[in-house]
């Protein structure tokens, strides 16, 4: 009862705290504001709720960040033929903070690591935290480099990694996008480019995949860390895209990439073999691809409405830790989902419907299922995963709101990867540049946390968390 009271006692203080502090916000947390300031429009534009995308904001990227309405450094130097000038005067910069405060229900005795929970983006792992209550006034913050660098080029580059923690500045997302001119195909605009992405499906104007997407919620479904997990591994590559029509009027968008590790995952890289394991990851055998479709739906009574589907394939050379005599071998990947969303848009009323499902497959696994009690040590197994995602969120005149998110994912094969539950918060946008939420997760089950600290019997409900998140951006 005391731990309860105790608990609840620092819930109202953080909660009083972080109100406090977001009074004094000072430009902007959904949007990056450097696109703001090249535009001339508000966040809201392109944003319903970070990082929700509106229409115009879906057309925002599909165009590579170049839409301007700033002032400009102009010339037209073809008389003297030489190449034009077209730039900014406003600077690419913009810095997000987050300050945020952790609770977990195991504590420091059961669970040594804790659970963080990354608010609308939900991004739950154990480890990173040795308290049962943890308070972070800078935690996971950015700078980003964003926006227009000529008429047709634009990119989206963050550095992140900044905390109060001794964390340091290391590269997070990066888009650069090479546009062509708009034109038409039949009685439809055409929309075509290519851009060179460390993510895959980065150019995905529903923002479905990545860090900030909505197949985060499945937290990585593999049973070793491969290409195609979010969060995981560092990509190089690239991508053509394309999209016949808009988000109005109906579209259909396609993309086709092909992606390999970068140099620091090669070789005896840091990405983990096998999920009980510590082996190097070997690079790729070959070139890995990934195509994308979406269709979206004419908009009919401000429902703005896309359904979609998706695969990750290709090669990868994995090394076999557990079988010795196994060594290096090759795992043939094979990922497809579906996807689908809904907006509905007003003045005052906002209402949001996500859901995906994802299934995946690897070729061969050498390793064990810690949880299971299962040794896949010589026979290469082939391991498949499934996993449902499914997001909601209302706001009223953007600023206050609700959201609940639902997370499954299961393997008959490796049960390692075994996770369900909930996550429910309250969002309060006290500036279109600052937004503190309270969030309380619920897992169902955890088999991901029993294994990272070998004891199976620490129940789903050690790894729930209350949080509260404070974000501003400026």
């Amino acid at each position: 009862m005391t731990k309860k009271f105790h608990k609840a006692g620092n819930l109202v203080l953080t909660v009083g705290l972080g109100i406090a502090i977001s009074m004094f916000g000072t430009t902007k947390a959904h949007a990056i504001p450097s696109f703001a300031r090249q535009t001339g429009f508000s966040c809201d534009v392109c944003h319903t709720v970070f990082p929700h995308l509106t229409p115009f904001g879906k057309d925002f990227k599909l165009h590579g960040y170049t839409m301007d309405t700033s002032k400009a450094v102009q010339s037209d130097a073809s008389n003297n033929n030489m190449p034009g000038l077209d730039i900014n005067k406003i600077p690419m910069l913009s810095v997000r903070i987050v300050s945020r405060w952790n609770n977990q229900a195991g504590g420091q005795q059961t669970v040594p690591g804790g659970v963080v929970t990354g608010g609308q983006g939900f991004m739950s792992h154990p480890g990173g935290f040795g308290d049962q209550d943890v308070l972070n006034l800078v935690g996971d913050s950015s700078i980003y480099v964003a926006g227009k660098i000529a008429p047709h080029l634009g990119t989206f580059l963050e550095l992140t990694g900044i905390d109060d923690e001794g964390g340091s500045l290391g590269l997070g997302i990066f888009d650069l996008a090479l546009v062509g001119n708009d034109t038409t195909l039949g009685s439809k605009r055409l929309v075509y480019g290519v851009r060179a992405v460390n993510a895959m499906d980065m150019g995905d104007p529903s923002n479905t995949f990545g860090m900030w997407g909505l197949t985060s919620i499945l937290m990585a479904m593999s049973t070793h860390n491969t290409l195609f997990d979010p969060n995981q591994a560092v990509l190089e590559g690239g991508e053509l895209y394309g999209m016949w029509g808009d988000f109005d009027t109906g579209g259909l968008y396609a993309s086709l990439g092909v992606y390999n590790p970068s140099a620091n995952q090669t070789g005896n890289g840091f990405v983990q073999g096998n999920i009980a394991t510590n082996g190097s990851f070997e690079g790729s055998t070959g070139e890995n691809g990934a195509v994308r479709l979406a269709y979206y739906i004419p908009t009919f009574s401000n429902v703005h409405t896309e359904v979609g589907a998706y695969t990750y394939f290709g090669p990868e050379s994995m090394l076999a830790p557990t079988a010795s005599t196994v060594g290096i071998y090759k795992d043939n990947f094979l990922s497809y989902g579906i996807d689908a969303q809904a907006q509905w848009i007003t003045d005052n009323n906002l209402a949001e419907l996500f859901a995906v499902f994802e299934s995946e497959n690897d070729s061969k696994f050498y390793g064990s299922d810690a949880f299971g009690g299962t040794s896949y040590a010589t026979n290469g197994t082939s391991v498949s995963r499934t996993g449902i995602g499914i997001m909601a969120d209302y706001y009223f005149r953007r600023t206050y709101g609700a959201y609940l998110k639902y997370f499954y994912r299961n393997s008959s094969q490796v049960q390692d990867v075994d996770l369900s539950g909930l996550a429910f918060g309250l969002s309060w946008y006290a500036f279109q540049n600052a937004d503190v939420r309270l969030e309380e997760t619920i897992f169902n089950k955890y088999n991901v946390g029993a294994v990272q600290y070998g004891n199976n019997n620490l129940s789903a409900g050690d790894f729930d968390v209350t949080a509260v998140k404070l974000e501003y951006v400026f």
